[in-house]
């Protein structure tokens, strides 16, 4: 079988998405997979039939990559593929989008609202009523970027970055707590949840304490530590986890990312549709903790898109 990884994505996330594609590419060849490693671009069509592709294994981030974007291209042109299918991934793509489902399905949440730029340039949104603090969020963006934390009206203008990535923007309220996720992928037995984990941003380990509020970020150097919840919390974020994933439509694998509040209540963040995938991400390193080889994993996503083929 002939498996092209395809790698590329908006200027913040190229560098992330290169670093997931070499490591499924390395994991692919141990397996005996025919591998190609190929970057994005507007002949990327022509270059996956050059080498007879029989399926691609999707590595791009971002608004017009990994939004919908490459998956309708893919869909249009017959050519398999890992993970999302163009609908769910425009809408797992969409941090406004993934709201109403949540509301709409009863899934715990922050408060949150939307915000445009003419709101926030005629200063007409009422920020009190949200109440501080909070977080601004470019709807489109991934790996923690276009994020920032408001913790008072001094810090308002640091809204204007937000929108330098997206036009409306989502506000949610800010949970004081710890960062969990929760991996789940198709495998052989079907659907994998892997252990609870809590999220670890190395670079600022006191980020993730209670002692102040601020924003966990994983853009540097992160880690994970296994779950000290107990097993009824650890499965009811699991559960929640899979629920997402169901019905927002998403396929072969996600990462669902939580906070914790300090009364032990999980919020859900968001949903990955393509979370990182190097050996080093949230995702392989929980499957790990459950014993998971990587090779065995990464190719356990690629046979569940060949089994839609």
């Amino acid at each position: 079988m002939i498996v092209s990884v395809v790698y590329g994505g908006t200027p913040e996330e190229r560098g992330p998405s290169e670093k997931n594609a070499k490591d499924i590419a390395e994991a692919l060849k141990t397996k005996g997979y025919s591998v190609h490693l190929i970057q994005f671009g507007k002949d990327i069509i022509l270059k996956l039939r050059e080498v007879s592709t029989d399926i691609v294994f999707l590595c791009v981030q971002g608004r017009g990559y990994g939004d919908g974007t490459f998956q309708a291209m893919l869909e249009v042109e017959g050519i398999p593929f890992t993970g999302s299918g163009m609908r769910a991934a425009s809408i797992i793509n969409d941090k406004i989008l993934c709201k109403l489902l949540f509301d709409r399905y009863n899934i715990n949440t922050p408060k949150w609202d939307i915000l445009t730029k003419e709101q926030y340039k005629n200063n007409s949104y009422d920020y009190e009523g949200l109440g501080y603090p909070f977080v601004a969020k470019a709807p489109t963006q991934g790996g923690s970027f276009g994020i920032e934390l408001i913790k008072s009206p001094e810090d308002l203008p640091l809204i204007e970055k937000v929108f330098a990535f997206d036009s409306p923007i989502l506000l949610e309220s800010y949970i004081k707590g710890h960062f969990y996720t929760a991996g789940i992928y198709e495998g052989k037995n079907g659907c994998t949840s892997l252990p609870v984990v809590e999220g670890l941003d190395l670079d600022h380990p006191d980020a993730a304490s209670l002692k102040e509020d601020s924003l966990i970020t994983f853009t540097g150097a992160y880690g994970i530590k296994e779950s000290s919840l107990s097993p009824e919390l650890n499965s009811q974020i699991q559960q929640m986890a899979l629920q997402v994933y169901k019905i927002t439509g998403a396929m072969d694998l996600c990462r669902v990312d939580f906070m914790l509040s300090q009364d032990n209540t999980p919020h859900v963040l968001e949903i990955n549709a393509v979370p990182g995938l190097k050996k080093c991400s949230l995702m392989p390193l929980s499957a790990e903790l459950a014993g998971i080889r990587y090779e065995d994993m990464i190719e356990d996503i690629l046979l569940s898109a060949v089994k839609r083929r």
